[in-house]
């Protein structure tokens, strides 16, 4: 019978599936099975070799993941760590991949996961099973993100899966991590912002929470300005109706009118008119976007919400975003009449600072911002 990969190994093939494009809650549902070897009597490394297995050999950097029954056959082989479970799981907990894989659905994945992340990284982990991201397999942190991709699963089903046990490994803290979790998360950034506002100051969060994703707002437009009828920011507070749009590094295209420019200014003979015209739509579009920003920012405050920008800049770099948190909470203040003393504590502690600054730098990637054209900061 097949195998199951769970926890570690589960999520890597869970982010595999979605940065292709695998819309997981369309996937066939299965119960958990007791495996077998599919090629001979015993385990070995032959086995775990394409056509037959897809999902990666075992190895010391990459120990393969499997849940088996309790009275199941023991797996013996070097890098194999086998999790075996005493109680009937849920009918929703495990997926088919092929004839000789299943996977944990991302519900299950989630509590594995509370036995192996802290409670902020499982948060960061749930913005991301209930957004439309998905991080890669292989360079979690650093490597590209791919968005515009169906949700893995939402708040609402993780709650009545956990719910469906009284005692598991982990419960406790999926639960609590999941409660500072929200749907729709649209990229990393958002959801790192998400986790840090969230979580209480104990984890060395803001203690800003909740928060909702992506809330359609509906605004009166013009058909002068041709404006769209609903907004969506990307993150909205309950303390006051403030809230946050995510500007990344790509969200006006400058390298692109760059690189047109160049072009333009390279072109010569019958290829300059083609090249200038080109250039002249590219500037349009980047003029257009920047006007559809502060059109988008007027007509929410006509609606009653002052939504800030915020840029990389605002997110990386140590103490960065608390001096844009403290710009925000001034906002809430002044133009709200809400009393922001409790947050504005937590920014003046020291320790808090110095613990919060560590949490988000270990969020962040170091070595660059996420990989262009799939959810670049």
């Amino acid at each position: 019978m097949a195998l199951t990969l769970s926890h570690l190994s589960a999520l890597d093939v869970i982010r595999t599936l979605r940065c292709e494009g695998h819309d997981l809650t369309k996937m066939d549902v299965l119960g958990l099975t007791k495996p077998s070897p599919w090629d001979g009597r015993r385990w070995n490394a032959k086995q775990f070799c394409p056509p037959q297995w897809q999902w990666g050999s075992p190895s010391a950097n990459r120990p393969l993941d499997v849940l088996v029954p309790t009275r199941s056959n023991q797996i013996r082989m070097a890098h194999v760590r086998q999790h075996s479970i005493w109680q009937k799981l849920p009918p929703h907990s495990i997926l088919w991949l092929d004839e000789n894989s299943r996977v944990t659905s991302p519900e299950l994945t989630f509590l594995q996961a509370a036995t192996y992340l802290s409670l902020p990284m499982l948060v960061l982990l749930g913005y991301e099973l209930c957004g439309h991201f998905s991080r890669t397999a292989d360079e979690p942190l650093e490597g590209n993100v791919e968005i515009n991709i169906p949700a893995a699963t939402s708040t609402e089903e993780i709650a009545a899966y956990l719910n469906s046990f009284t005692r598991m490994s982990g419960l406790a803290l999926a639960k609590e991590a999941l409660s500072y979790v929200s749907n729709h998360a649209l990229s990393a950034p958002e959801a790192v912002l998400a986790t840090i506002y969230s979580l209480p100051v104990q984890e060395a969060g803001y203690g800003m929470g909740p928060v909702a994703l992506n809330e359609r707002i509906v605004v009166d437009g013009t058909d002068y300005e041709r404006t769209a009828r609903s907004r969506y920011p990307d993150i909205l507070f309950s303390f006051a109706p403030v809230g946050i749009n995510y500007d990344g590094e790509d969200h006006l295209d400058l390298e692109g009118l760059v690189r047109t420019t160049r072009n333009a200014e390279r072109a010569d003979g019958n290829e300059k008119p083609g090249a200038e015209a080109v250039l002249r739509e590219k500037l349009n579009a980047v003029r257009n976007k920047v006007v559809d920003d502060n059109t988008r920012n007027r007509q929410l405050m006509a609606e009653g919400w002052l939504v800030l920008p915020a840029t990389k800049e605002n997110l990386f770099g140590w103490g960065n975003l608390d001096t844009y948190t403290q710009e925000l909470l001034a906002c809430a203040r002044h133009f709200c009449s809400v009393d922001t003393s409790e947050y504005e504590r937590v920014l003046d502690d020291t320790d808090n600072t110095r613990d919060r600054n560590q949490l988000l730098a270990s969020m962040l990637p170091a070595g660059r911002p996420w990989g262009a054209s799939h959810g670049r900061l």
